[in-house]
């Protein structure tokens, strides 16, 4: 597909210029349909499930893949609809040399802060921002470090909502599988997420879209903010918080397992001298 492609246009036949122009959704739909046939063979010949117990997990795993297809689907949706009507030429031309480019990767990584805390769904966020951003800082500039700015802004925020939104599905099952309240288990992610989303806003999306220093630089300064945050403001835990509480809850577990280890080591040791005496 790619190579037919390529041989058309008069471009260098390489692997790279024949995976860029091939039909992506038709190499996803070959190569999940080989696979699954692949590993329904192996299983069913190596009798490790039967074909009624085959189709039976094959239909729980369509169901938990269900979400994401759906997101797919609608992410390739609102994409064709927006370049249908020209949104990332409209954008663009409103912008037009209002704004700097620099400043792009900022603007990006703010939106991604509110679609994914809104929506809970790092790869929805996605789905929604590519579609729009990436047509549109196309038409603003040529150059080719921008481009790598904004999608790396937009592939980082959309994480940001998912870990600290309380519709998250992660939020939801570290609640359920910890048995954390939910204002606690939010409270406890927001300490860590607000200030962290706060730091690579400035000091990396805006410092490093300015060109002001390489983004090595950034992660050196990053780190050192987040030190000296926990030299000044660390405290120990209050005795009634659920931190002390889980963390005494872990040390007992692990106190009453070595108890009970050492207990059967003694009782190993006594056994041993009562079977040397016999």
């Amino acid at each position: 597909d790619g190579k037919t492609v390529i041989e058309g246009s008069g471009l260098p036949v390489t692997f790279l210029n024949c995976v860029s122009h091939s039909n992506s959704i038709n190499s996803l739909i070959i190569g999940t349909s080989v696979s699954l046939l692949i590993t329904m063979v192996m299983v069913m010949s190596q009798r490790i499930l039967g074909m009624s117990k085959l189709l039976e997990h094959f239909v729980e795993g369509v169901k938990g893949m269900s979400e994401p297809v759906m997101i797919l689907v609608l992410a390739w949706a609102l994409g064709i609809a927006m370049n249908d009507i020209h949104t990332s030429q409209y954008i663009a031309l409103a912008l037009g040399d209002s704004m700097k480019v620099e400043y792009f990767p900022a603007i990006v990584c703010l939106i991604g802060y509110a679609m994914s805390y809104a929506s809970g769904s790092a790869l929805g966020t996605q789905g929604i921002i590519f579609p729009l951003v990436i047509p549109v800082i196309v038409h603003l500039t040529d150059d080719e470090e921008v481009y790598l700015k904004t999608i790396a802004a937009a592939c980082s925020s959309s994480v940001f909502g998912n870990l600290c939104s309380p519709i998250a599905d992660t939020t939801i099952a570290g609640v359920l599988f910890t048995g954390c309240p939910m204002i606690d288990h939010l409270k406890v992610m927001s300490t860590f997420c607000i200030p962290l989303g706060v730091i690579s806003l400035i000091l990396g999306d805006l410092m490093v879209g300015l060109n002001l220093y390489p983004f090595w630089v950034s992660y050196l300064m990053a780190l050192a903010i987040i030190l000296l945050v926990f030299l000044v403001f660390g405290r120990t835990p209050r005795k009634d918080s659920f931190l002390a509480r889980f963390i005494a809850r872990t040390r007992g577990t692990r106190d009453a397992s070595s108890n009970s280890s050492l207990d059967s080591s003694e009782e190993n040791e006594k056994l041993r001298l009562i079977q040397d005496k016999i």
